[in-house]
C-alpha cells in the first residue's frame, strides 16, 4: 500500500518542483521596482483576488508582497489540510490565556493557525463554503447589504467551483432526513459545501492568482515581510510606501503612487497599522511609536466562533475512520487514479473531500457534521494545545483507529463576546497579544447550549437511531459534580468552558463602518489617512453565520471594482 502512496507522492513532488522552478511565472520577481501604483500586502484569500483584478487594468502596476513562499503539496489534498498547521506555512500564533474558557488547554492557551505563503489561510483551511444569512449584513454600512453583495456571491460561487458532499454518504442522508423529522420552521439542514476542483484544494491562489501571474504589470515578491508603512514628509496622513525585510535580512523601501492595500489578515493587519503609528495613541505611546493617526478602534472588535466538539458513537459502519483511509483502494483512488493518472472520473474518494458532510442551524445556533470516526491523538493534541486527559475525555476514539463515529461541531453563529489584538513589542517579528475573550458574554453560553441540544435532537431521528448514534458524554474532572447530561445547562456550560475550541473564524479587528469608532469607511479606506485601504477578515463589522472565507472573496471582488471605478458584472 505504502509503495503506491510513495510513488504518487514522488510524482506530485516532481510536478511541484517543475512548476516552481522550471516553469516560473513571469510575475515572480526577486528585485522589485522603485515604486508601483498599488502595493498589496499579503497574498492570502483577499490579496490573491485583488492582485488578479487590479492587474486586469493594463495601465496600472501592481506589487503583491507575501511573507511566505509556496505551500507544499500536502495543502492541495483537502482532507489533509490540518497537517500544514505548526509548519513553516503557519504563523503559529498563540492566544492569550483565557479567563472564561480553554480550561482543558495547556496554560488556558489556544493556538490560532494562520497561513503564511501564497494563498494564505485559504491554503490551510477546511474549504467550507458559506455566505451566511441575509440578516448577517443588516448592520453593515451602505453598499454592503446582502442585496449589494449578491452579484458578487453569484460570481464567486461560479469561480470557486462550489461542490457538495457526495450523494451516496449514509451520514449525509441521515442528517438531511432529520430536518423533516424535527419539523421546525427555524431549522435548516444542508449538505456540506466546499471548494474543490478535480480532487484538489481550490482557493483564490488557484482560481485568481495563477490566472494572473504571467502579466507584465503584476509583480509578486515572496518571502518578504512588510514591517512598516511610510508617509510623505509634511503630510503625515498620506501614504508614501512600505518598508520591507527581505529573506536574507536586508531592508528596502518601495513606493506606492496610488495606494497601499493591506490584506495581511485579522492579526497582522492591526499589528502593522499600530507599528506604523495608526491605532490607539495610548497604546502606541507605551512603545514610543510616533502617532500618525489616533484610531482607538484598531485591534478592537475581535471575534471568533468557539466550537464544542461532540463525539457521536455509531454501531453502523457508515463513517470515515483512520483504518479506512489507510486502505489500498482509498489510497489508490485518490493519489494514483485521482491525482496522477486521472483515468477514472470522480474516483478520488474521501481524500478529495474536507470531511464536513453537513451543516445546520436553528436561530443563531449552528452545527457542522464532521464525518471522521477516529482521530490521531498526537497530531490533534499538538495542533490544538489540548491537555491529555481533557482531550481523551472529549475524543474517546483516541486509541481505536477503527472506531465508527463522527463529530458534531456545535457553536454560536453570532457570538457577542469581543476581544482584541494589541502590541507586545514594536518588533514586527514578535507576535501581538491576541485575546478572543471566548465566552466572556454569557449569551454565547446560552446560544452554544442551544446548538448542542439541536445536535442531540437530530440523533433522536429515525436514521440516526438505526445507525446506533449516541452522543458521548465527556468525563471531565471539572464537571463530575454535575448531572452528566448535555440538556443540563450547568453541565453543558462546564464542558464548553473546558473543551470549546476555536473555529478559526477570527475577524473584525479593523471594523468597517460609517461611525467614528470604525477603522475603515464604507470603501474600506483607513479613516484619516490618504492612500491606505484594508481588505481582509479584519474589516468585518460582525460575524457571518457560517464559515466566512467565501464572503472575503466576494468582498475583495467588490473592493477591486471600487478601486478601479467599475460596476459589478
Amino acid at each position: 500500500m505504502w509503495n503506491y502512496m510513495l510513488f504518487s507522492i514522488l510524482v506530485l513532488f516532481l510536478s511541484f518542483l517543475y512548476h516552481c522552478y522550471f516553469n516560473k511565472p513571469v510575475s515572480m520577481i526577486e528585485h522589485p521596482d522603485a515604486d508601483y501604483d498599488y502595493i498589496i500586502v499579503g497574498a492570502g484569500t483577499s490579496g490573491c483576488v485583488l492582485a488578479s483584478r487590479l492587474s486586469e487594468a493594463s495601465n496600472v502596476t501592481v506589487l503583491l508582497i507575501e511573507a511566505g513562499g509556496y505551500f507544499g503539496w500536502v495543502s492541495s489534498v483537502p482532507l489533509l489540510s490540518p497537517m500544514t498547521q505548526g509548519t513553516e506555512f503557519d504563523w503559529t500564533y498563540l492566544m492569550e490565556p483565557q479567563k472564561f474558557s480553554s480550561k482543558g488547554f495547556w496554560n488556558y492557551v489556544q493556538k490560532m493557525p494562520r497561513g503564511k505563503g501564497l494563498g494564505g489561510t485559504g491554503q490551510m483551511n477546511h474549504l467550507v463554503h458559506s455566505f451566511g444569512r441575509p440578516d448577517d449584513y443588516n448592520g453593515w454600512p451602505e453598499g454592503w447589504s446582502h442585496a449589494d453583495l449578491l452579484p458578487y456571491f453569484e460570481k464567486v460561487s461560479d469561480i470557486m467551483n462550489v461542490m457538495s458532499s457526495p450523494e451516496e454518504e449514509f451520514l449525509v442522508d441521515a442528517f438531511l432526513s432529520a430536518e423533516d423529522a424535527l419539523n421546525a420552521s427555524h431549522v435548516t439542514l444542508q449538505k456540506g459545501l466546499y471548494t474543490v476542483k478535480k480532487g484538489s484544494r481550490w482557493s483564490t491562489y488557484n482560481a485568481y492568482l495563477q490566472n494572473a501571474w504571467n502579466r507584465n504589470n503584476l509583480h509578486i515578491l515572496t518571502n518578504t515581510l512588510v514591517s512598516k508603512i511610510f508617509f510623505k514628509d509634511g503630510t503625515k496622513a498620506t501614504v508614501d510606501g512600505v518598508k520591507v525585510i527581505y529573506k536574507g535580512g536586508s531592508i528596502g523601501r518601495i513606493g506606492a503612487r496610488k495606494e497601499v492595500i493591506l490584506c495581511a489578515g485579522v492579526i497582522n493587519t492591526p499589528q502593522l497599522l499600530m507599528l506604523s503609528g495608526i491605532g490607539p495613541a495610548e497604546d502606541l505611546n507605551k512603545f514610543q511609536i510616533p502617532v500618525v493617526n489616533n484610531l482607538p478602534a484598531v485591534g478592537k472588535n475581535f471575534f471568533d466562533q468557539i466550537m464544542l466538539p461532540i463525539y457521536v458513537k455509531l454501531e453502523a459502519r457508515v463513517s470515515m475512520t483512520l483504518i479506512k483511509l489507510q486502505t489500498l483502494p482509498e489510497v489508490m483512488n485518490y493519489f494514483v487514479f485521482g491525482r496522477v493518472l486521472t483515468i477514472v472520473p470522480r474516483c478520488e474518494g474521501w481524500y478529495a473531500t474536507n470531511g464536513v458532510m453537513g451543516t445546520g442551524r436553528t436561530n443563531n445556533s449552528g452545527v457542522m457534521l464532521f464525518g471522521m470516526g477516529s482521530t490521531e491523538e498526537k497530531m490533534l493534541r499538538s495542533m490544538s494545545n489540548y491537555m491529555t486527559e481533557p482531550y481523551r475525555s472529549l475524543y474517546p476514539s483516541y486509541k481505536n483507529n477503527s472506531q465508527e463515529g463522527f463529530l458534531y461541531l456545535s457553536y454560536c453563529l453570532q457570538p457577542k463576546s469581543r476581544g482584541s489584538v494589541t502590541l507586545k513589542s514594536r518588533n514586527i517579528r514578535h507576535q501581538p497579544k491576541i485575546d478572543p475573550a471566548y465566552f466572556e458574554n454569557y449569551d454565547d453560553i446560552l446560544c452554544t447550549h442551544e446548538a448542542i441540544n439541536f445536535a442531540i435532537q437530530t440523533l433522536e431521528t429515525k436514521m440516526f437511531r438505526e445507525f446506533g448514534a449516541k452522543a458521548h458524554l465527556p468525563d471531565l474532572e471539572e464537571c463530575r459534580h454535575l448531572p452528566q447530561d448535555y440538556r443540563n445547562i450547568e453541565y453543558s456550560e462546564c464542558v464548553m468552558r473546558v473543551g470549546g475550541m476555536t473555529s478559526y473564524h477570527a475577524c473584525g479587528s479593523c471594523r468597517m463602518g460609517d461611525d467614528e469608532h470604525a477603522v475603515v469607511d464604507e470603501e474600506l479606506r483607513v479613516r484619516g489617512v490618504s492612500g491606505l485601504r484594508i481588505m481582509d477578515a479584519s474589516v468585518l463589522p460582525s460575524p457571518i453565520s457560517g464559515n466566512p472565507n467565501s464572503v472575503f472573496i466576494a468582498m475583495a471582488e467588490k473592493t477591486s471594482d471600487l478601486i478601479l471605478g467599475r460596476s459589478s458584472k
